[in-house]
């Protein structure tokens, strides 16, 4: 996939008058040298996966550590018992979003989206849709295409890596990449996809942009 910016994805898009999704995927076939049968058979088998990892979940199991395991199933009973403060929606999110990344933590298999660190994050966006029958299997897929556009400009123009960028790269990321998905299936205009990523990535950036002043301890946005 060679695009460097998110200008430069709107515009193959426009300039062959096809969706994003489309532009995306013809510009990674055209890199892959994949066929596009074998390349949305590899992006149907990573939603497999990312369903079977929620699947599969065990609330009991704990990590080599013993610091993660049961969390995500104290969300969905903090739900259940009327005590969480958002929706059905989003509590769904929260606790798809520790199942994935308890999961990894116990060592069992994800997809990295983009990164092991934050494997949570798309798939938690996508399975509460794709279980209330809001999104289909393959308007599934052609998001995840969408995700897929965006994570690359952003892997191309700063960073994926926590190594590098710290955490709030790797979950910064994607949550553009997710907010871009979720925009998609919505109904999203690619304009508003920029905004959708904007803001998410944005969101989890700020943070780390904040000073903590020696004098009192207190953190303050700049």
């Amino acid at each position: 996939m060679s695009f460097l910016s998110c200008e430069e994805m709107l515009a193959a898009a426009r300039s062959q008058n096809i969706s994003l999704s489309e532009a995306i995927l013809r510009s990674d076939l055209a890199e892959s040298r994949l066929t596009e049968a074998h390349s949305r058979e590899m992006m149907h088998h990573l939603w497999q996966v990312m369903q079977a990892t929620s699947r599969d979940y065990d609330p009991a199991q704990r990590s080599r550590s013993g610091l993660s395991g049961g969390d995500a199933a104290k969300v969905e009973q903090a739900h259940q018992e009327g005590k969480s403060f958002g929706g059905d929606y989003l509590a769904a999110v929260t606790a798809e979003a520790l199942k994935t990344a308890e999961c990894n933590a116990c060592m069992k298999r994800i997809v990295a989206a983009p990164t092991a660190g934050s494997c949570g994050v798309l798939p938690a966006v996508l399975l509460p849709l794709a279980r209330s029958g809001e999104a289909d299997e393959e308007s599934i897929c052609d998001a995840l295409y969408v995700a897929a556009g965006f994570g690359q400009v952003i892997a191309a123009r700063a960073t994926l890596a926590g190594a590098e960028g710290g955490c709030q790269a790797e979950v910064g990321a994607a949550s553009a990449m997710a907010a871009a998905a979720l925009c998609h299936l919505k109904g999203g205009a690619p304009p508003q996809w920029l905004w959708a990523t904007y803001w998410a990535s944005s969101a989890t950036l700020w943070p780390a942009s904040w000073k903590f002043p020696a004098s009192n301890g207190m953190s303050s946005a700049p």
